[in-house]
């Protein structure tokens, strides 16, 4: 009986890791430094677009999805009291 809960135990355990870097990445990522990759050039008289969005805006809003999605699989997968 001992054996199911230590596996699960060691799952919840990798998840979170996994949950946590790939939220520390969208933080980095998003509104940080890693806005600079795609941030136009100022001399640029014409903003680059995706889906009707300026580039920069739809960097950011892609990166606070992905921390979205984390919190929500935080939340079903390790937060819940399991039932």
């Amino acid at each position: 009986m001992e054996e199911p809960e230590k596996t699960s135990s060691v799952s919840k355990r990798r998840m979170a890791w996994i949950l946590g870097t790939l939220f520390a990445i969208a933080i980095v990522m998003g509104p940080g430094p890693g806005i600079y990759l795609v941030n136009p050039d100022p001399d640029e008289s014409v903003a680059r677009l995706i889906l009707g969005m300026p580039v920069v805006y739809a960097w950011t809003a892609f990166w606070f999805f992905c921390q979205a999605v984390v919190v929500v699989l935080a939340y079903r997968k390790l937060w819940k009291e399991d039932e």
